[in-house]
């Protein structure tokens, strides 16, 4: 049956349309097609655009939403008792942030399938509160910059390596232990100040 029309075709019906099962409606080409097989619904197209004038809306009563590519599974977007879990379905693959940085995609950071990690890109900054609270590395060096203290809290001892030093101003002030001895080093005066008895 073919039917043609230059301008509108309307479908008026007081109840459901029918359509057979694995009979599809096809939108110019055969690989643009909307079809059911009475139990899931295939929408097929090169690009697919949904556009709404409001907002989307995705219900999964299934409590998931899945991403493949090429019928391999890639993402997980799951319900879990109102906890949301995304998953990275394949082994040792990353999710990965970028923002755009001034015309630029940038990597923020990534969780790494590989080892199991949060990594941030080399340069970026983990920031608390404000630009002057914040953790970031270079992929030698890791600083620790804070605006105003920063407090170690501990319920036990802080421990620093053998013959690693806590270093004060530059490297001839200086204290650092071997295991057995402790050695407290300076290029200049060794000031102990006492407000009490000694």
């Amino acid at each position: 049956l073919i039917i043609n029309c230059g301008f509108f075709i309307i479908l008026r019906a007081t109840s459901d349309i029918n359509i057979p099962y694995i009979v599809g409606i096809v939108f110019g080409v055969e690989s643009e097609n909307i079809e059911g097989d009475g139990t899931d619904m295939t929408i097929s197209a090169n690009n697919l655009t949904i556009d709404a004038a409001a907002d989307i809306t995705l219900d999964a009563a299934g409590n998931n939403f899945k991403f493949s590519s090429g019928g391999t599974q890639i993402l997980d977007i799951a319900n879990s008792s109102s906890d949301v879990i995304l998953e990275s379905k394949v082994s040792d693959k990353d999710i990965i942030f970028k923002v755009n940085d001034g015309g630029s995609s940038t990597e923020v950071a990534r969780v790494d399938g590989d080892v199991s990690a949060l990594l941030m890109a080399s340069g970026k900054e983990l920031r608390f509160a404000d630009s002057g609270e914040k953790i970031s590395g270079d992929g030698t060096d890791l600083t620790i910059a804070s605006s105003a203290k920063i407090n170690l809290t501990a319920t036990s001892d802080v421990h620093l390596p053998n013959n690693i030093g806590m270093v004060f101003g530059d490297a001839g002030e200086k204290i650092e232990g071997d295991g057995t001895d402790l050695t407290i080093a300076s290029s200049g005066a060794i000031n102990i100040n006492n407000t009490g008895t000694c």
